[in-house]
């Protein structure tokens, strides 16, 4: 009686197979995704306002990060931030309120070092 050897006849090897059965399985995800096909997402780095770094609150602290960051979006064709990530800017460095406008120096606020904003596609 003889036996046969599976893996001998498998024209690929197993971890081959299994890694073009993974990139098989993400592109059907990605093509049937109704979400990813109706939204899209940029990521803006050091974003300005008035040719000035944003200022991580609204004026008067009413709201500070994703508030902010949503005007910003909202101010260039998206709907809202979906992440943020804030630094200290130099010192003497003028930061724009993204919502009135107005200045804030450096010492007294602080600053986006990037932004990622959402948009609905039709």
């Amino acid at each position: 009686m003889m036996i046969r050897n599976r893996l001998a006849i498998t024209p690929f090897p197993a971890a081959s197979t299994i890694a073009l059965f993974t990139v098989a399985a993400t592109m059907v995800m990605n093509a049937l995704s109704p979400a990813d096909a109706a939204t899209s997402a940029r990521k803006f780095y050091s974003p300005n306002y008035l040719g000035q770094p944003v200022a991580f609150c609204l004026e008067g602290e009413r709201g500070c990060g994703k508030p902010a960051a949503t005007v910003w979006c909202q101010r260039n064709g998206y709907e809202t931030a979906l992440s943020y990530a804030r630094r200290s800017p130099a010192a003497g460095t003028e930061l724009r309120f993204v919502d009135t406008g107005n200045i804030c120096t450096a010492g007294k606020c602080i600053t986006f070092s990037q932004i990622r904003c959402l948009r609905e596609t039709q």
